[in-house]
């Protein structure tokens, strides 16, 4: 049963980065140019900086249950080509600390406020992946004078915006893993069950939260994601000015297969970079 338990953790650790399998072409990873730990209230939380130290920040915050390496094969290597490109780990991941509070996206971005306090960022671009855009849209709304652009892709305000039966598969596998780690205690065990809780009880941003959110924002989602479609252009809808990218064909994660074509090129254009 623990070799069971053992091959389902390690799927699901390479589900969660989903993104670096779908590198459409072979790139070479930029040098890691600063790596550390920031603490909050006790806390540790990992961090990497890819390209010059000197360039422009652009935040990359992971989907859930991914680190700081969730990017490596996909937009990392073009986007460190023009920013300093700051990873993150957020706590229950990577090497970062899981904390005694649980796991909120408002706890979640408590730690980003100390994060680019001690690197000295003042203000900053973010891109956020499913639980990652969910976390630059609570992010954004708590802090908009920390955020220069922000762009989001395939993520939701609320559970209400994934579609049914992707959401019944969510809670059931959250019921699995909090029967689990009810019976055996495992530390192991809680932050899988807590990781997945996130999906079923957060984020709790409501539309009109949106409506004070003045900083540019590029929505994107894929055509057949599991977020549903009228809820992203909800999202599109109530952020003035924002903009949306619906990639045809593209599912949640499998957007992730118009990194070169798509996606990279839709972010130098938002950014404002010329080649």
């Amino acid at each position: 049963m623990k070799k069971f338990w053992s091959v389902i953790l390690s799927i699901a650790l390479l589900l969660c980065c989903v993104p670096a399998t779908y590198a459409q072409t072979a790139v070479e990873m930029p040098e890691l140019a600063e790596y550390g730990f920031v603490e909050n209230d006790g806390v540790k939380i990992e961090y990497g900086i890819y390209g010059d130290l000197n360039a422009e920040p652009l935040l990359l915050l992971p989907p859930n249950g991914g680190d700081m390496h969730c990017f490596d094969d996909s937009i990392l290597p073009e986007m460190s080509k023009h920013f300093k490109v700051i990873t993150v780990s957020p706590r229950y991941t990577g090497n970062s600390d899981m904390g005694d509070d649980g796991l909120t996206f408002e706890i979640m971005s408590d730690d980003l406020v100390v994060l680019l306090d001690t690197l000295g960022v003042e203000k900053t671009r973010i891109f956020g992946f499913s639980d990652g855009g969910n976390l630059g849209m609570v992010f954004t709304v708590a802090h908009p004078e920390r955020v220069e652009s922000l762009v989001i892709m395939g993520s939701n305000i609320n559970p209400l915006g994934t579609k049914v039966f992707d959401q019944i598969s969510i809670v059931f596998e959250y019921a699995v893993l909090a029967v689990k780690a009810f019976f055996t205690g495992d530390p192991a065990d809680i932050v899988e069950r807590d990781i997945q809780g996130l999906m079923v009880f957060h984020p709790n941003l409501t539309f009109k939260d949106l409506q004070s959110v003045e900083v540019p924002v590029l929505n994107i989602y894929g055509e057949h994601d599991m977020i549903k479609r009228i809820h992203s252009k909800r999202i599109t809808k109530n952020i003035p000015n924002a903009q949306e990218l619906m990639i045809e064909d593209g599912g949640h994660s499998t957007c992730f297969e118009y990194t070169d074509t798509i996606i990279n090129p839709a972010l130098l254009e938002f950014y404002g970079v010329t080649k």
